[in-house]
């Protein structure tokens, strides 16, 4: 394994411009309306709404992952910990792996990628995870871009 990236705790701007983080902060009562994009670049395009239950595994990342015309929401149900792991698009759309950030999202985080955002697979850690994910497809191969790296790139994790 050629390279390894420190994951940081995942705060409320950690994403700004590839994505949004829902998380409550304390506030009593707090209500945060419009508080991620709902992007749909394809009027064919319908919503899926995915229950996913992921198994956890080691923090490496070996893929990479966009959906171009769609945002993608991944809602936490059961507290489970997980990986954000974005990159912006190169010039030429590819991932830039150069500026790829990684965090620990803890459970009570939900992750919304922007239409575009290369992101790595969801990547549960401690136990198995429970999500609601949505995202607009049309059952076509625009739905999901995947570029599998040459060689996966180890996240350190702090406890």
């Amino acid at each position: 394994m050629a390279k390894t990236i420190a994951a940081r705790a995942l705060t409320t701007g950690a994403l700004d411009g590839l994505g949004q983080v829902l998380m409550a902060d304390g506030r009593p009562g707090q209500r945060d309306e419009y508080a991620a994009t709902t992007d749909n670049l394809r009027p064919q395009a319908k919503l899926n709404v995915t229950f996913m239950r992921v198994d956890p595994k080691p923090p490496l990342i070996g893929a990479v992952e966009r959906h171009r015309h769609s945002m993608q929401l991944f809602v936490p149900m059961n507290g489970a910990r997980y990986l954000a792991a974005v990159c912006p698009p190169k010039p030429d759309g590819g991932p830039d792996l150069e500026k790829l950030a990684v965090y620990v999202a803890d459970g009570g985080q939900a992750v919304n990628y922007n239409a575009g955002t290369w992101h790595a697979p969801l990547t549960v850690l401690d136990r198995p995870g429970e999500f609601t994910m949505l995202r607009h497809d049309d059952g076509g191969p625009e739905d999901t871009e995947l570029v599998k790296l040459e060689e996966p790139i180890a996240v350190k994790v702090a406890e």
